[in-house]
């Protein structure tokens, strides 16, 4: 048994903890934009998920998840070199939100 005060939780609690997380940041944070290390945060969450997960998902859910890890990736290295990027980007960032990244996540 493990020493962490969250593993008393009921494991189907736990499994759905992370994108419930996800989905209240989002809420509670993103309402006019995501960040660009939001941006990189969630894709790695949905992608790890998805790669650790025994699921066979839908080829839409792939092309998201691996264009949205792209896009995750773009906007670290852009951040650590605090350049900016064009508005387009950010835009299109926007189906990376934590909130849906966390729904995504919590149907699937």
């Amino acid at each position: 048994m493990s020493s962490l005060l969250i593993s008393a939780l009921p494991r189907s609690t736990l499994i759905k903890l992370g994108p419930l997380a996800l989905i209240v940041v989002g809420y509670a944070v993103e309402k006019h934009f995501i960040s660009r290390p939001a941006l990189f945060s969630n894709t790695i969450a949905l992608n790890t998920y998805m790669a650790l997960s025994t699921k066979n998902f839908h080829i839409a859910l792939e092309w998201y998840a691996n264009i949205g890890l792209v896009l995750g990736i773009i906007a670290i290295l852009f951040y650590i070199s605090n350049t900016s990027l064009p508005l387009v980007f950010y835009k299109v960032s926007i189906i990376y939100m934590s909130i849906i990244v966390g729904i995504v996540i919590f149907i699937t």
